[in-house]
């Protein structure tokens, strides 16, 4: 066997051929055009290697070509095939007339394949091994150019009868089959005319090339990010191996005619070349294809920790929107998106923020996009709900707003605005577990709009500051809330669908009623202690929430009520990689005070202690001590410090150090308030790079004080 430039474009060719057809193929027989597709590829690229077997001694090369024009007869009718299955004509009078008789004669050509008047002898030209065609040959070709012509005539017909949209995939098809063409019909000429082309098999490597292409830009026949990927890498891999043989064939001719070199000795450099070249362009299109084409899944905890810090603790509403949509874009790699609010003055949803989406579009109630989600409350998902949907008004809608999902912002079961997602960079669809995340994410969105909504129009009024002060603590509430109400839902969820699953495979057919009634009573079990756990949560939220009108004075276990903040907090907390540690002794005494304020009190502190934590592992130490009548405790951090010349104005209204948007400064204002309502007091000592510690200070319960309004 001899190894050329045209041998090397063979090997090269039919890796890349038959790496694209598998992976297009691979569990895709439903689907008929990849599945042709594989077909007329893999068979393409089998034939493609008759340089290579034609190159071995004269005893066996003519062997070895018959075997490989095996494949060779067999690729018209799948290409006829693949262009009726890409086409989507499958009902086409001529499809019934023709494809039927075109695989019938492949068959037959396959039997005089080995006749002697179908190929005579093979015979080597220069660097090229050519074929002696017999007359069945003759007939062959005729056989071949004329399926081509006749895939172009239906490709042709069908460009013209659908719309746009689909109308690119085709085009790209019908690009990379006149190049593809080229290649067989280049391999006839060099046997008929006996000349030394260009490597034919080039051509078809530029096929595969452009199809693979068009599947990652374009969805053609619906590939998977996976075989995208895939396609993409090897496209760009034989591209670029591409250009190697034309610097070989460029090179060898070079060294040979110009210094005189033979034809081994001119090929070394061109192999140094590749052989050197080889490992640094794999990593290098390893790296464009994966930063460039396709983007990692985005990071579930990364997206809920950036909406708790960055997004739903701010309280100016434009603010917030614009954070949104930068955070989304950023974590999810989206193309677009965009958050829609409905205007009261206008009534119309309106555009308030927006990524990759032209300026100035808005919704009237009436509109069918609106008022499908108002009805409905659930995402729209381009593509299949409103693909599902009779008329272009929905699919309009969707081209203004450049989206692929649109998802419902209700509070209390009231539409006040839509959140808008586009196509994402990697080219995934979006899947039911995005759907889910990003639903949850929007309600959750909602109560921050709500907030910032309120706090617009409490800032108004100063008698409001505490009332103001715990709406803006909310939003850093909702994702850890939601969290912990997600993991018994789940439960549930997955126990009721367990046992209908079992039910429906026939798990349970050979249970008795008793047998069937304990499982139900086992799962019905499960499901009420998931139930009360969501429920307990969910009280503990509301009872926070609640604005106190009057002070009811109980005796309060001050370790208990620290439990509860870290159940409304913690979530939050452990996504900063920030840990509470309590201290208390053995028998700690009882304090009299209103519960849901010292509550306060304590999620206020151990909230600013948090967010002035800059260091990798955070830490707050909560400690208690009892001296003589009264109770003491500690919060302590190891944060970044409050400097001394700024320690004496934390407890002064609308002082903080936080960035604009970012804080209030009512909220160590209405801590002290609190703490001296409760008969107790609060001092505050820092030291710069070491931490701050609060110290409260409340006398040992006695009998209960009767509750006054204040």
């Amino acid at each position: 066997m001899i190894f050329n430039i045209y041998t090397f474009a063979a090997i090269i060719a039919f890796i890349f051929g038959s790496a694209l057809a598998y992976f297009v193929g691979r569990d895709a027989w439903h689907n008929p055009s990849r599945r042709s597709f594989s077909f007329v590829t893999q068979l393409a690229a089998l034939w493609c290697l008759f340089p290579l077997v034609a190159s071995f001694n004269s005893k066996i090369s003519l062997l070895l070509v018959r075997f490989i024009y095996i494949t060779g007869v067999l690729v018209p009718p799948f290409i006829l095939q693949f262009i009726f299955d890409v086409s989507e004509d499958h009902r086409s009078t001529l499809k019934k007339v023709i494809l039927g008789p075109v695989y019938g004669i492949s068959v037959c050509c396959v039997f005089f394949v080995f006749h002697p008047e179908f190929i005579l002898n093979v015979k080597n030209h220069g660097q090229l091994f050519v074929f002696i065609p017999g007359k069945i040959f003759h007939l062959f070709v005729a056989y071949y150019i004329s399926i081509c012509l006749i895939s172009f005539l239906v490709l042709i017909q069908k460009l013209k009868k659908i719309e746009r949209k689909n109308r690119t995939k085709l085009q790209y098809v019908a690009i990379a089959s006149m190049i593809g063409i080229f290649s067989p019909i280049l391999h006839f000429s060099s046997s008929y005319l006996k000349w030394e082309p260009f490597p034919h098999d080039v051509f078809f490597i530029i096929y595969s090339s452009i199809i693979a292409y068009a599947i990652v830009r374009h969805k053609l026949m619906d590939i998977d990010v996976i075989i995208k990927r895939t396609a993409v890498f090897a496209s760009l891999f034989a591209f670029a191996y591409g250009i190697f043989v034309v610097t070989t064939v460029i090179g060898q001719e070079f060294f040979k005619n110009i210094l005189g070199w033979n034809q081994w000795i001119s090929m070394i450099p061109s192999i140094l070349l590749i052989t050197l070249a080889l490992r640094p362009l794999e990593t290098c299109l390893t790296n464009v294809t994966e930063k460039f084409l396709f983007q990692k899944k985005y990071n579930y905890r990364d997206l809920l920790k950036t909406f708790t810090n960055e997004a739903l603790t701010v309280l100016n509403l434009q603010e917030l929107m614009q954070e949104t949509v930068k955070s989304l874009v950023r974590i999810i790699k989206l193309e677009s998106a965009a958050v829609l609010l409905w205007d009261k003055e206008l009534q119309r949803f309106t555009l308030v923020a927006a990524s990759g989406v032209v300026e100035g579009v808005s919704f009237g109630e009436s509109d069918l996009f609106v008022s499908y989600l108002k009805k409905t409350g659930q995402p729209i998902l381009k593509d299949k709900t409103a693909d599902q949907m009779e008329g272009g008004e929905l699919k309009e809608s969707f081209k203004k707003l450049n989206a692929q999902l649109c998802i419902p912002i209700e509070l209390h079961d009231h539409l006040i605005g839509i959140l808008c997602l586009g196509i994402k960079k990697s080219g995934e669809e979006y899947t039911l577990e995005d759907v889910d995340i990003l639903s949850t994410l929007a309600r959750t969105e909602a109560i921050a709009i709500s907030n910032a909504q309120l706090f617009d129009e409490l800032s108004k009024t100063q008698a409001e500051a505490a009332q103001r002060e715990k709406m803006a603590v909310i939003g850093t509430l909702a994702a850890g809330i939601n969290h912990e109400i997600c993991n018994p839902l789940g439960i549930v969820r997955g126990q009721c669908e367990m046992f209908l699953l079992n039910n429906r495979d026939g798990f349970y057919a050979g249970k008795t009623a008793d047998e069937l009634l304990q499982i139900s009573s086992d799962i019905m079990t499960k499901v009420i202690k998931e139930t009360d756990r969501a429920t307990a949560i969910t009280k503990k939220l509301s009872g926070f929430a609640k604005p106190s009108k009057v002070i009811d004075l109980d005796t309060v276990m001050v370790e208990k009520e620290l439990d509860e903040v870290r159940a409304l907090i913690g979530h939050e907390l452990e996504l900063d990689n920030i840990t509470i540690e309590k201290k208390f002794p053995e028998n700690f005494p009882a304090i009299t005070a209103d519960r849901k304020q010292i509550q306060e009190v304590l999620f206020n502190i151990i909230r600013n202690a948090a967010q002035a934590m800059d260091k990798k592992e955070g830490h707050v130490l909560v400690s208690g001590v009892c001296e003589n009548s009264h109770v003491i405790i500690k919060i302590s951090d190891n944060g970044s410090g409050i400097p001394p010349e700024k320690i004496g104005q934390i407890f002064n209204p609308f002082y903080t150090t936080k960035a604009p948007g970012k804080g209030t400064g009512l909220g160590l204002f209405i801590v002290r308030q609190v703490v001296e309502r409760n008969k107790g007091s609060i001092a505050v000592e820092s030291e710069m790079g070491a931490g701050t510690t609060f110290t409260l200070k409340f006398p040992v319960a006695h009998a209960a004080e009767p509750a006054k309004a204040f």
